[in-house]
């Protein structure tokens, strides 16, 4: 009998521990969001607080600018930017910018050993160990012009490099990945730098810095059910009258 019961205790506690870690869990994710690019010698910065809504599979981003607005994508591409101050809209579908694309859907859902390349249309051509990095290789479509394979390096599991090649070796583009942080269900690098050279010899730096990521199982957070007022204009509209 005191076998019984202390399975009984044993599998309570598991269960109390699932639910637990249930709680912890959760599809919301916000997040601050600071860009620096570097071009010409020129710094320009933007700041951006992300909502992502994994269930949804919406993003909003309020971008703190000197227009300040809102923006939400969704899975089809389609994005709505919504100017408070204005009170206006805009419209506009772009496969290319879906919330599925996004590199947080990516971290969030642990999509990692591509980072959208498959999505992309790359295929995987070779993988193998270089001590103790693993090493994949992307080929491009065909219809994707001046790349012609992509190089991921990964380390304890999670991408750490990209190397974007054209024809003959040549380098376009290097992106870093580090700063990686645990949030139970993922884990999501607080910052990424991203180097582009560019024909001319130069090339553009951009700084992407995370920081305050938040996950939750509730929508705590208006910009989570954000709706545009239904008495926005259309962007523009007034100023064509």
């Amino acid at each position: 009998m005191n076998l019984f019961f202390q399975r009984i205790y044993i599998f309570c506690c598991l269960l109390l521990l699932s639910v637990s870690l249930q709680a912890q869990s959760g599809n919301y994710i916000s997040l601050k969001q600071r860009t620096e690019i570097l071009e010409n010698k020129k710094k320009i910065a933007n700041e951006v607080d992300l909502f992502f809504d994994n269930n949804k599979q919406i993003i909003t981003k309020y971008y703190h600018s000197s227009t300040e607005f809102i923006m939400v994508t969704n899975s089809l591409g389609e994005i709505k930017t919504y100017y408070p101050e204005s009170n206006e809209v805009g419209y506009k579908q772009i496969t290319e910018l879906s919330s599925k694309r996004n590199l947080i859907y990516y971290f969030a859902n642990n999509l990692t050993d591509h980072l959208g390349l498959a999505d992309e249309g790359f295929s995987l051509s070779s993988n193998t160990f270089e001590n103790q990095f693993y090493v994949t290789l992307w080929k491009a479509p065909s219809v994707l012009k001046g790349i012609e394979t992509v190089k991921m390096v990964f380390e304890n599991g999670l991408p750490v490099y990209s190397e974007y090649l054209a024809n003959k070796k040549k380098i376009l583009k290097k992106i870093y990945y580090t700063n990686y942080k645990d949030f139970t269900q993922f884990r999501l690098p607080l910052k990424i730098i991203e180097i582009s050279y560019m024909p001319s010899g130069d090339s553009i730096i951009n700084r992407t810095l995370f920081s305050d990521v938040k996950v939750s199982s509730s929508a705590d957070n208006k910009y989570f059910n954000f709706k545009i007022p239904d008495n926005a204009k259309p962007l523009g509209a007034v100023k064509n009258k």
